[in-house]
C-alpha cells in the first residue's frame, strides 16, 4: 500500500513539474487552429472575415458566423486567397491587411515589399486588385491602418522606419487614395528601459479606436520574435496626438500563457469590443503564428482623471478554429 501511495505521489509531481513547465514554455497551438500572424476581422453583413499574415504570395481570408468556427480559404483570387500578388504591385513580403467597407466597396490596406499599398473589390473576399500598381509612398513602412474620425476625415497610422520602427500619423486625401505626408506626425518611439525595448526599438501595429471622445491608440512593441512582444495604449484630446502612454502598459502581455502576443485589431460584435491577435506557436517555436480573440473592455480610471478609461482583455479566450462550418 505504501509503494503505490509512493508511485502516486510520484505521479502527481511529475504532472505538476510538467505543467509547470508547459506554463513557462508557452501554450502550443491547436490541431486544426488559425495560424494568421497580424490578424484583422471585418464583420459584414452577417459573417466575420478574417485575413492575415501567412501566405507567401499574397493574402489570405476565412469566414465564420460565430468567430468560433471558420471556413476554409474563401477567397475570390487565385490560389483562393483575398488578393494575389499577380493583382497588385510587389512580389513577397504580403503583410498585416487591414480591410473596410466604403460605400458598396472594399478597401485593403497592407504591407508588400515593406512599402505600405491598398487594393479595392467588390467583395470582401476579393479579388483585391490595383487600379495602378504602386505603393502609397516611395519610402519603406509597415502595418497601415486607417482610421475615419466622427466628420469622415480619414487618417494613416502607420510604421516609418525612422529609428527602428515608428509609429507616424498623417491626414489621407477624401479618396483613400494619397497621404497627405505634409501633415505627418510622429508619435511613438519605443521607450528605453521600459517593457518597449526589452528586445529591439520596435514600435508597430498601430490601431486607434476612439471612446468617450478620446482616442486610444494601441500599439505593439519589442521584436515580434520575443516572448515578451505585447501591447500597449497611448491616449490623445486630437487624433493627430500627442499621445500619452497609459498607466498599467502592457495590456497584452504573455496572456494565459501563450507568448509573443501582439499585432492585434480591434472590432466591436454583439455590442462588445474585442482584440484579435496572434501569439508564438508554442514555447520553442515561433511560426507559423497562433490566431486568438478575447473581450475588451472599457473601465472607467478615476485614479487618471475626468473621463478616463483603461483597457483590459479578458481571460476567457476564443480559439478561432478552421473546422470548414461555414
Amino acid at each position: 500500500m505504501k509503494k503505490v501511495l509512493l508511485a502516486l505521489l510520484l505521479l502527481a509531481a511529475a504532472a505538476q513539474q510538467s505543467h509547470a513547465q508547459d506554463g513557462a514554455d508557452g501554450v502550443a497551438a491547436r490541431e486544426g487552429q488559425l495560424l494568421l500572424a497580424d490578424p484583422f476581422v471585418l464583420e459584414d453583413d452577417g459573417w466575420y472575415y478574417i485575413y492575415g499574415t501567412h501566405a507567401d504570395d499574397g493574402i489570405v481570408v476565412y469566414r465564420s458566423r460565430d468567430l468560433k468556427h471558420w471556413s476554409d480559404r474563401c477567397g475570390n483570387a487565385r490560389n483562393g486567397l483575398a488578393l494575389h500578388k499577380d493583382d497588385v504591385w510587389g512580389d513577397f513580403f504580403f503583410w498585416a491587411p487591414e480591410v473596410y467597407r466604403v460605400g458598396e466597396r472594399y478597401l485593403m490596406v497592407y504591407s508588400a515589399e515593406e512599402h505600405i499599398c491598398c487594393a479595392e473589390s467588390d467583395s470582401p473576399c476579393g479579388p483585391f486588385v490595383q487600379r495602378e500598381k504602386r505603393p502609397y509612398l516611395d519610402e519603406k513602412g509597415i502595418d497601415s491602418s486607417i482610421f475615419f474620425d466622427d466628420d469622415g476625415t480619414p487618417y494613416m497610422f502607420w510604421v516609418r522606419f525612422t529609428a527602428g520602427n515608428v509609429i507616424w500619423v498623417a491626414e489621407m486625401t477624401p479618396d483613400l487614395r494619397e497621404i497627405k505626408l505634409e501633415t505627418a506626425r510622429r508619435l511613438i518611439d519605443a521607450e528605453d528601459g521600459t517593457w518597449e525595448c526589452v528586445q529591439a526599438r520596435v514600435a508597430e501595429g498601430p490601431m486607434v479606436v476612439k471612446y468617450k471622445g478620446r482616442y486610444y491608440l494601441t500599439y505593439s512593441c519589442n521584436d515580434y520574435r520575443s516572448k515578451e512582444y505585447a501591447v500597449g495604449v497611448a491616449v490623445a484630446e486630437n487624433v493627430m496626438g500627442p499621445y500619452r502612454r497609459c498607466e498599467g502598459n502592457p495590456i497584452l502581455h504573455r496572456h494565459c500563457g501563450y507568448l509573443g502576443t501582439g499585432h492585434h485589431a480591434l472590432l466591436r460584435a454583439g455590442g462588445r469590443y474585442l482584440i484579435v491577435y496572434h501569439a508564438h506557436n508554442s514555447g520553442g517555436k515561433i511560426h507559423p503564428r497562433q490566431t486568438l480573440i478575447a473581450p475588451l473592455k472599457f473601465r472607467r480610471d478615476r485614479s487618471a482623471g475626468r473621463n478616463a478609461y483603461r483597457m483590459e482583455v479578458s481571460e476567457r479566450i476564443i480559439v478561432p478554429m478552421a473546422d470548414k462550418r461555414p
